[in-house]
């Protein structure tokens, strides 16, 4: 098999690309894309623990740790102790936090319509129908060998 047949060099090649044009282009505001998804995260529902973040995300806790503390250093975003319980923490979004929605979430409308230009809605649910069976295909076989990612 040649590589540009490998599934994993075309999803990771794709991944990059489109990866380092949202960076740029979210570069001015401050957010990188992870960045961005995990405000988004909590733009739709504020007050998440950490461990729903990196759920939802698909992300280790320690990665999710570091992101949301670059966020809350750039004061968009504070994390507190649950009042009910001092074990767990809340991750809250700052007003400089909620203020970000808007602008960011144009760009990310912007780019994905940029980078998705010539694929017809059709063409993008087909698209979206096969990166599911890839990767409910991938994660069977990742719990088929242990490995639980």
């Amino acid at each position: 098999m040649k590589l540009q047949e490998c599934i994993n060099f075309l999803l990771t090649n794709a991944q990059n690309t489109v990866f380092t044009y949202f960076k740029h282009e979210l570069h001015g505001l401050d957010v990188t894309p992870i960045q961005y998804a995990t405000l988004k995260c909590l733009w739709e529902q504020d007050g998440q623990m950490p461990s729903q973040l990196a759920e939802t995300l698909c992300l280790d806790s320690s990665t999710v740790t570091g992101i949301l503390s670059r966020l809350e250093d750039k004061h968009l975003l504070t994390r507190d102790f649950s009042t009910e319980d001092r074990r767990k923490v809340i991750v809250h979004l700052t007003d400089e936090g909620k203020a970000l929605e808007k602008p960011v979430s144009d760009i990310i409308t912007r780019l994905n319509n940029e980078v998705t230009a010539g694929l017809s809605k059709k063409d993008m649910d087909v698209f979206h129908h096969h990166l599911k069976v890839i990767t409910d295909n991938a994660a069977q076989l990742n719990q088929a060998t242990g490995d639980k990612r």
